[in-house]
């Protein structure tokens, strides 16, 4: 905010910044302009009606109503030049009254750095008192030569200190404020008595007062260039007149008067004049009386001006059971810190509530450009159980400085929670039947996590399914799902019933899908598409003959390294819908490896919900071991759910809330959760706080772990009787005899803390930057400073790379690296922090990133089978 300070309480850099700034002014020829504008007003009479026109009578700018409007406008655009070179420079004020014991010995006039700032120069030596100290030193002054022109005079600015005998005193000032209640009067000159505008331009003297007074004396005593019409040469001018401006606007709190005269003046000094020499637009006396508003500028010496910006605060479209925080919202101009608070027993009442941010916020104006400050007294709505609108609440706001009390209504409704429909296109083309690297064949690898995937879609959100060789095969209907409907079995049905055969045209499944929703997506709130792809595509339509098409948020998995899927067109494709590109890369035996495509699946139904995910390990458990998986939830968090992913089902979930309490799956669904067990996975859905205890919500949760012996023992029976038809299941058997079950573990939250991770790259070639964004907000408002987020990126050759991301904007961070290699760069983006309520959380996300040797220029249309491309 614009906030002019006295210059003694400029910080080093204030004042250093508004130097160079006067400096490159004068420099640039724009200063001079000030200069001269200020001669001619002076030089152009304003006579009343009949008078004999005058300059020494009353002009433009002095000896008349206008002297303290046309002054105002003027410093205004001295300050608006000095900023278009420091945006944040305001004009400061010297404070004369202050320095009258010894004026000459005022700190304004120091030349010793090592006795303090440098302010404006010291007095002028010489013959001709020429200013040779200071950051002012050697500037061209204007002066008025024989024939009347304004011409540079070399040598400096001139400075005779101590003109006067005296200095305006404190008490003077105090007076002219206090006891001259009338702006001014007839005959509008400087012979005007009884007025407070002639009192402080220092024509009216009141006994034993004699001679200039106030503003008069102040350019008597300093002298030099300070006393003629171009007195601006001097940069003390505009010091002098900001403070003189401030005692005028000191004036304007203290008393109701208006500004005089209205009308019947003289010409350019009446209300609504336009008042000439000035830059400004419509300079009239009138527009200049409010100038916190009008012209932009606030004194530290002002009282606040706090206004609400406006007496609602809505809460639009909340959904069911989410908190969302809106402001009451205050443009303060202000000079120093401003106090806004909840008034006791005002409210608000439920459903509304204050924030943990509490009922009182100070709010400290930072000097800069802007016209205003905002400040926010936050206010938090949690959706109903059942959509519909709330009664109306209301909540009394003071501003303690000022004592005005603001009445707040508070109004709300809350929305369904929104649904998702997904339509997976997924690849049935012959290369499917591959080995997948993790023992099964791409295709069971792809109906255990598309199974999962789909098992783990809410009821009311639902899916549907097309698939693709060298064609696209329609497969079942987008519709929701629900405990009464068939919907959810139909779509995994038709996942586990793919068969391998066939080439790839990825154009068409991307084509079918998009049909899926075009006929049955608006029976959802939000829509994704999500596609598999294990290959080149190598039959039309090819995706960027279909790529216009998609207009909803679009995700893909590449089951493969880079060279072996068509990376480049998928990120095109997914790239600017709001989805991204997934690559897993080559598999192996690790565990990782194993469940990697399943957290693919799992991780994008998470992003195309809006939910997050808290943390995501893996690992192996042996029999008789504990595995105990931390993590942690906060206030924020609405509904937690948890999955198990295993690769034999011999493994019991039990959660430990924060409190120690232990619950089995049979406990959670006693309490409400949903609990499910589905294609080698246990998941359990609870809202929160979990009805256990005081209720469970915030803090540190465990995922505990056991083998469940008994079924152990049928898996290894199960295995061993496999082998005769299928010897290479032994490599299983003795993975799973030498260290038990393989296991994943993810968590996920329905929240309102939010994160979101992208990968964009420069390139798809190696040297190509990859620039990581993620976002974190909190009831929809950024997490600023509140948390810090590390990429673990590892790179094709499986090197491990740490990569930190700065906050660059409140709540958004970013980083960069260079991908040197060709191949899959996978990214594991983590955030951890600590909420407005002070608690600590995790979220996380996966990325991946393709680099490919001609990959910004893929080769054309190339027609194929998958036999040719796997041979």
């Amino acid at each position: 905010m614009n906030i002019r300070k006295n210059i003694y309480n400029l910080t080093p850099q204030e004042l250093a910044d508004f130097q160079a700034a006067l400096n490159e002014i004068k420099a640039d020829g724009s200063y001079d302009g000030f200069i001269r504008r200020h001669h001619h007003a002076m030089m152009t009479a304003t006579p009343m009606t009949g008078e004999i026109p005058n300059e020494d009578v009353r002009n433009v700018a002095h000896r008349g109503p206008a002297f303290l409007p046309w002054h105002r406008y003027f410093c205004r655009e001295l300050e608006l030049l000095l900023q278009k070179k420091k945006p944040n420079v305001t004009l400061p004020y010297w404070d004369w009254s202050a320095d009258e014991a010894n004026p000459a010995a005022a700190k304004l006039w120091n030349t010793n750095p090592a006795a303090g700032p440098v302010y404006v120069g010291g007095d002028g030596d010489g013959p001709n008192n020429e200013v040779t100290t200071g950051p002012f030193a050697g500037w061209t002054a204007l002066f008025k030569n024989a024939a009347g022109a304004l011409v540079p005079r070399p040598g400096g600015i001139q400075r005779n200190l101590g003109n006067s005998p005296a200095f305006p005193t404190a008490a003077q000032v105090e007076d002219a404020i206090l006891n001259w209640t009338v702006y001014d009067k007839t005959p509008w000159d400087l012979s005007s008595d009884d007025g407070f505008r002639n009192r402080l331009e220092g024509w009216l003297a009141v006994p034993p007062e004699s001679g200039s007074q106030l503003h008069n004396r102040v350019h008597v005593w300093v002298g030099g260039d300070m006393g003629p019409g171009t007195s601006p040469n001097d940069p003390v001018f505009f010091l002098h007149h900001c403070n003189v401006d401030r005692l005028w606007a000191r004036w304007q709190h203290t008393h109701a008067a208006p500004y005089l005269p209205a009308s019947g003046g003289p010409a350019g000094h009446n209300l609504g004049d336009q008042i000439q020499h000035l830059t400004t637009v419509d300079p009239t006396p009138a527009r200049s009386l409010d100038y916190r508003r009008t012209l932009g500028f606030i004194y530290d010496t002002d009282p606040p001006l706090v206004e609400a910006v406006s007496l609602t605060v809505n809460f639009h479209d909340v959904p069911t059971l989410e908190t969302t925080w809106q402001a009451a919202v205050f443009r303060i101009r202000a000079g120093s810190p401003v106090t806004l608070e909840v008034v006791p027993g005002s409210g608000p009442a439920a459903p509304y509530a204050l924030t943990s941010l509490g009922g009182s916020v100070t709010h400290t104006p930072v000097v800069d450009n802007a016209h205003f400050d905002l400040a926010r007294v936050w206010f938090a709505f949690t959706g109903a159980a059942a959509p519909g609108a709330a009664a109306n609440g209301g909540v009394k706001i003071r501003c303690v400085e000022t004592g005005e009390v603001f009445d707040f209504v508070l109004t709300a409704n809350t929305v369904q929670r929104p649904t998702t429909g997904v339509a997976f296109a997924l690849d049935k083309s012959g290369s499917m039947s591959l080995p997948a690297g993790t023992g099964p064949t791409r295709m069971q690898v792809l109906h255990e996590a598309a199974s999962r995937c789909v098992e783990l879609i809410r009821d009311a959100s639902g899916a549907g399914m097309v698939s693709f060789d060298q064609d696209a095969h329609s497969g079942v209907k987008l519709a929701p799902f629900g405990p009464l409907l068939s919907q959810r079995a139909d779509v995994l049905a038709a996942v586990n019933g793919l068969a391998p055969g066939g080439s790839t045209s990825i154009g068409d499944g991307v084509e079918a899908a998009h049909q899926l929703l075009a006929a049955n997506g608006s029976s959802f709130t939000d829509s994704a598409i999500v596609v598999l792809t294990d290959g080149l595509e190598n039959q039309p339509k090819f995706l960027d003959e279909v790529s216009g098409l998609i207009d909803a948020r679009t995700f893909a998995i590449g089951l493969g390294a880079a060279q072996q899927v068509s990376a480049p067109a998928l990120t095109k494709l997914t790239n600017g819908t709001g989805g991204y590109l997934l690559l897993t890369d080559a598999l192996g035996t690790d565990t990782d490896s194993y469940f990697r495509l399943s957290k693919y699946f799992q991780q994008i139904l998470v992003s195309a919900t809006n939910d997050s995910v808290v943390t995501d390990p893996s690992g192996v458990i042996a029999a008789g071991e504990e595995v105990r998986v931390p993590f942690r939830l906060t206030e924020a968090d609405i509904e937690a759910t948890v999955t198990l992913l295993v690769d034999v089902p011999a493994v019991d979930l039990v959660l430990e809330t924060p409190a120690g309490e232990l619950i089995s799956e049979a406990d959670l669904a006693s309490l409400g959760a949903t609990v499910e067990r589905g294609t080698n996975m246990t998941f359990c859905r609870f809202g929160l706080p979990l009805p256990v205890g005081a209720g469970a919500h915030g803090g540190t949760w465990q995922v505990r772990l056991r083998v469940d012996e008994d079924a152990l023992r049928e898996e290894i029976a199960r295995l061993r009787a496999a082998l005769e038809e299928d010897p290479a299941r032994g490599t299983d058997l003795e993975r799973l005899m030498a260290h038990g079950p393989r296991y994943s573990v993810s968590v996920s939250s329905w929240s309102n803390l939010r994160f979101g991770a992208r990968v964009t790259q420069s390139s798809m070639e190696p040297g190509a930057t990859l620039r990581i964004d993620a976002v974190l907000t909190e009831y929809g408002l950024p997490v600023e400073g509140r948390a810090e987020v590390m990429a673990e990126v590892t790179r094709p050759d499986g090197v491990l790379m740490r990569v930190p991301l700065d906050e660059e904007l409140p709540g958004a961070f970013a980083g960069e690296l260079t991908a040197a290699m060709t191949g899959v760069w996978r990214a594991r983006i983590r955030a951890r922090g600590h909420t407005h309520g002070q608690a600590r959380f995790t979220r996380e996300q996966q990325l991946s990133a393709a680099v490919v040797m001609g990959g910004n220029e893929p080769p054309g249309h190339v027609l194929g089978s998958d036999e040719i491309e796997n041979r």
